[in-house]
């Protein structure tokens, strides 16, 4: 370690230079130093600076030497690239993966050249800020502080920065929406136009299935004949579409753990099951080798031989259908969401509701659907009144 004095003109100190050796270059051999500077205070004495650099100095050392300390210009994109591929390689999801990566695309304008040692508070704050003026929503700018916050924590966990300076930040705040559910009518007038249509069996069977199990489209659209017991009445959900850079794929699991689960069906959609399972082998005898049997897909895709269909695939149906036949715009996670919401209607415990959507935990039902459970108010009052005698008519004075 090697200290020397910077001084200005008038030959006062005004900073220390700690000079450290690091590694040798693997291809020239040469010696690579770290260099950190230590602002001279210039009320106290020249023993205690000089005392101050040296103690300074050691830790800087210990630091390298430890491999806790970072490259001083590192900005926060080029660090984020080295997060992601950290996570990545650590076994994060590759959805995670893929939505980490777009918002780093997204955030880099505002923030991605600041070193990670100027990435203040404010400077976070004025790129909230900067995004709103632009346009984007709040509750944008917020799933960006989520990614923000945790890739400065990372940084935080490899002693990069003194503490996760997203922490202090002040996100604008998420307008709270009710989810989007059904009403009984936009369910009556959907089926009925779906089920009037012979030309789309497939998809009737599809989104009843969605509607009756309440599960992601994910999940449906990665279920095999496997999954299904016709003996027991019930299908097991345990593999679902993810979105990654390389397009959507199917992996074994669910989104949560809890995700893995058994629905036990009623006998009306285990006979639509039955009776869509002859049609599909129909089908399959009809492309002969065609067909890909490997798959096993339940809902399949005609252009890749009876391969699992693409959720994508879905939505895009949907959006035709329902514009085609004028009815109100429905996306797939609706039928999810109705599904749910008509069990804590109907007095279904939050417990078990959560269980059958593959909910890690019954707060996140309670915290999504409270506002179905707002429609049990009265049925509450109900349940307590009944056991109240009528009250008797107050005679007039």
């Amino acid at each position: 370690m090697n200290i020397q004095e910077r001084r200005n003109k008038d030959g006062k100190i005004t900073s220390y230079r700690i000079r450290v050796f690091d590694h040798r270059d693997t291809q020239t051999y040469r010696q690579i130093f770290r260099t950190l500077s230590i602002k001279y205070d210039t009320s106290k004495s020249e023993a205690w600076n000089r005392k101050n650099a040296e103690k300074q100095g050691m830790i800087f050392e210990k630091q390298i030497e430890e491999h806790t300390i970072s490259d001083s210009h590192i900005t926060f994109d080029s660090y984020c690239e080295y997060a992601i591929g950290m996570k990545e390689q650590a076994g994060l999801s590759p959805s995670t993966i893929y939505s980490y990566t777009g918002c780093r695309k997204r955030v880099a304008p505002y923030i991605g050249h600041i070193q990670l040692k100027q990435l203040t508070p404010a400077a976070i704050n004025k790129a909230y800020s900067d995004m709103l003026t632009t346009g984007v929503s709040k509750a944008t700018v917020y799933q960006y502080h989520l990614f923000i916050h945790s890739m400065l924590a990372m940084a935080f966990k490899e002693n990069l920065i003194p503490r996760n300076y997203a922490s202090a930040a002040m996100p604008p705040k998420r307008d709270a929406k009710e989810v989007q559910a059904l009403s009984e009518d936009e369910i009556n007038a959907f089926f009925t136009a779906l089920y009037a249509d012979n030309k789309h069996y497939m998809y009737q069977v599809l989104f009843s299935l969605m509607l009756a199990t309440g599960c992601r489209i994910g999940e449906i659209c990665a279920l095999t004949w496997d999954n299904i017991d016709f003996e027991s009445n019930r299908i097991h959900i345990c593999r679902h579409f993810v979105s990654g850079k390389n397009g959507s794929q199917i992996v074994d699991g669910c989104k949560t753990n809890a995700g893995d689960r058994w629905l036990t069906l009623d006998d009306g959609i285990m006979d639509m099951l039955h009776e869509y399972r002859v049609y599909y082998l129909k089908k399959a005898e009809s492309y002969g080798s065609k067909w890909n049997n490997e798959e096993n897909a339940v809902f399949y895709a005609e252009k890749r031989y009876g391969g699992c269909i693409n959720p994508d695939t879905v939505r895009a149906f949907l959006n035709s259908f329902t514009k085609t036949h004028s009815l109100p715009r429905i996306h797939p996670h609706m039928f999810r969401h109705t599904s749910v919401s008509l069990q804590l209607q109907a007095g279904i415990s939050i417990a078990d509701a959560a269980k059958r959507a593959g909910h890690a935990r019954p707060d996140v039902t309670l915290r999504i659907y409270s506002h179905a459970l707002k429609k049990n108010d009265l049925h509450c009052c109900e349940a307590v009144t009944k056991a109240m005698p009528k009250m008797p008519k107050r005679k007039a004075d």
